[in-house]
């Protein structure tokens, strides 16, 4: 099992996040690209929020079609194109039915994604014995 937590040898963490994840020996290493707000029908929602819960739960698919699950997860990257759609974020994970909190996390703003509509990308790092 994946031992996620933040050392008191450095400043807590700013947010709800902890500082490193420490993989066993002999895991499974899985690298997901990153995931985009778009449905099974290839639509983009316009609103940040709705992109966001999308590209959870598409992360989640590839961690599932790899028999994982967000519990193996050891590291997250977030990509947002507005400052302003931090609170969107914050909503969007209120609706998931699963915990993203806790994760050793990146959450960068940047001036755009490849497609002008997408206003978030999520990529990660997940590990898992099997």
């Amino acid at each position: 099992m994946n031992i996620i937590w933040s050392p008191d040898t450095v400043p807590p963490p700013a947010a709800n996040y902890h500082q490193c994840a420490v993989v066993p020996r002999g895991s499974t290493h899985l690298h997901i690209a990153g995931q985009l707000g778009i449905d099974a029908k290839g639509e983009v929602p316009e609103s940040a929020e709705e992109q966001i819960v999308l590209a959870w739960r598409n992360l989640r698919g590839v961690l599932q079609a790899n028999h994982m699950d967000m519990e193996d997860l050891v590291s997250v990257r977030l990509y947002l194109i507005s400052r302003e759609d931090l609170a969107d974020y914050q909503k969007a994970k209120q609706r998931l039915p699963f915990d993203v909190g806790g994760l050793p996390t990146t959450l960068l703003f940047v001036q755009g994604l490849f497609d002008e509509r997408w206003r978030v990308e999520i990529e990660a790092e997940a590990a898992k014995q099997f």
